[in-house]
């Protein structure tokens, strides 16, 4: 029962500490947004928005954004995919990506 418990909480712990990351990433990229200019103008917030324009956005979404995600799309994947043809294959963050449904069939 204690075996249990203990693993419970370190999974509870492990995603947590996923959440968090994405959080941080989040606060960051809404302080970036958040500034004196981007609140009073709109053409700032667009700006702010394009990496041409402001390098520090396409920073945080890359450092920090980007790996939080990958982290979470990572938990708990299996390390190989059985492939009818080609048997093991390695299983990749970006498989969970590739097996989105095709963008017609998404009802916004």
């Amino acid at each position: 029962n204690t075996v249990i418990t203990s693993a419970c909480q370190k999974s509870c712990s492990l995603f947590l500490g996923l959440l968090r990351s994405v959080s941080r990433a989040v606060d960051l990229i809404m302080a970036h947004f958040g500034s004196r200019n981007a609140l009073y103008f709109p053409l700032a917030q667009i700006r702010m928005g394009n990496s041409s324009w402001s390098p520090t956005i396409s920073g945080l979404v890359l450092e920090h954004l980007c790996p939080a995600i990958q982290n979470i799309l990572e938990d708990g994947l299996r390390d190989h995919k059985l492939d009818l043809i080609v048997g093991q294959r390695r299983n990749h963050s970006w498989t969970v990506v590739e097996a989105r449904p095709p963008r017609s069939s998404i009802a916004w």
